[in-house]
């Protein structure tokens, strides 16, 4: 609906505005504010009108996901979202290459020697007072730190075998630790024994790596964002009492995050949105570990304005939560993000976000339960095509949460076609 405030304004020449100044000390009503003397063509409008958006729900899909700085594990149950689910592989390295175990440790008795797993987690997301069993694997087929992954990546039950478990309990200290079996310690301490050098190269060949998954026993469930690359995580060979080597998890190991989503038990209305990804869905829904993300499209933008002449001062896009959807334990993201679909069907940012980043918004505002965004240079974009082209060029903008390769946020807000609060774009323009 447009509004006029009743105002307009004259864009004046530094000659009109001495002429205004002139013709107001001579009391001339007519050329009060130089109507009289300007032309008509150099008349501007300012006008502000509230446009509908369309929203869509899309599953994200085929998302890199290897080599990241975290690695989540665990299992949410959600109640719009239903079960999400994730696991880690990764491999370890030697601390050092001139290792020779056969020299410090009696070969003939390594029922003193062990060997354990340190797991440190950087946060959670969930209820951590859920029962977990976590599942120590180790692989039995190789993977690479220079290839790329995929979150739909799996295992098949012939690639890993399972080395130990044990109840999901991060200490205080937010270290994890495993006791590995016996068979592994035999296996790593005689592999070297009689070598004179063991590079991380054919450590790797033969101890392939670890694969890292959990099950829900009670509870709602805890996803933990695993923090490989930290000291403190990585494999600990003790013996002698007093000594102890380090197979470490370090930026160069291979490291590669899988997810699964099953809706079975969410949301009836999602459930719909998922199956019907071309209809304009009542709610913008956003789930984070390659879940879905919103598709927003501007239908009204190329019907909105009556004149080719416009210039776009401003645009605010605000998404408001959907009311009894957010709770303490599965908290809204922190921030969102945008991004454009350019015609070959990649991604790239809104020039919005580009020329100032800091007034680009996308910020949680925890009093109105919204997200604001600012993005006049996009819409100008697409009209400016429109209206140079003669072709609409609105492939959309995806709506996400900020980190949600890593982090699990969800969020249920009012979409596009929702009957009372359907999310609206807020535009500010000059006509001239």
């Amino acid at each position: 609906m447009r509004k006029n405030f009743g105002l307009k304004f004259i864009i004046l020449s530094a000659f009109a505005v001495v002429m205004t100044v002139f013709a107001v000390s001579c009391k001339d009503n007519d050329s009060a504010i130089g109507t009289g003397i300007m032309p008509s063509s150099d008349m501007m409008e300012f006008l502000c009108d509230t446009m509908g958006v369309q929203t869509y729900a899309v599953r994200d899909t085929h998302v890199e996901t290897h080599n990241r700085t975290i690695n989540p594990i665990g299992v949410i149950n959600d109640p719009f979202f239903g079960q999400t689910t994730a696991s880690c592989a990764f491999q370890t390295l030697l601390s050092t290459t001139n290792v020779q175990f056969g020299r410090e440790i009696d070969t003939s008795d390594l029922s003193g020697v062990k060997l354990t797993l340190q797991l440190k987690y950087a946060n959670k997301y969930g209820d951590a007072n859920s029962a977990m069993t976590i599942s120590v694997n180790r692989l039995l087929t190789d993977i690479y730190y220079d290839s790329i992954y995929y979150e739909d990546k799996e295992f098949a039950t012939t690639e890993f075998e399972q080395l130990a478990s044990a109840s999901v309990n991060f200490g205080t200290d937010s270290i994890m630790k495993i006791e590995m079996p016996a068979e592994l310690v035999e296996d790593i301490v005689m592999e070297n024994v009689g070598q004179e050098t063991w590079s991380n190269k054919d450590f790797v060949k033969f101890f392939k790596g670890l694969y890292i998954t959990t099950e829900l026993t009670s509870g709602d469930g805890c996803i933990y964002a695993l923090d490989l690359i930290d000291k403190k995580s990585k494999m600990v060979l003790t013996y002698n009492d007093t000594c102890s080597f380090d197979f470490e998890i370090s930026e160069y190991s291979a490291r590669i995050n899988m997810y699964s989503h099953d809706y079975t038990n969410a949301d009836s209305e999602l459930k719909t949105a998922i199956d019907n990804p071309e209809q304009p869905t009542n709610y913008c829904y956003i789930q984070g570990l390659a879940g879905l993300k919103t598709k927003i499209m501007f239908p009204e933008l190329y019907t909105l304005f009556d004149s080719t002449n416009i210039i776009i001062n401003r645009a605010q896009l605000c998404v408001t939560i959907k009311d009894g959807t957010e709770s303490s334990v599965l908290p809204s993201p922190k921030a969102m993000s945008m991004t454009k679909i350019l015609g070959n069907g990649k991604f790239d940012f809104l020039e919005d976000y580009k020329s100032n980043s800091k007034n680009f918004g996308g910020s949680f505002n925890e009093t109105e339960k919204s997200y604001t965004f600012n993005i006049p240079l996009h819409l100008q974009d697409l009209f400016k095509d429109y209206k140079d082209l003669g072709e609409k060029t609105d492939n959309g903008i995806f709506l996400v949460a900020n980190d949600n390769r890593i982090v699990p946020y969800r969020a249920v807000l009012y979409g596009g076609a929702h009957e009372n609060l359907s999310v609206k774009i807020i535009v500010y323009y000059s006509k001239y």
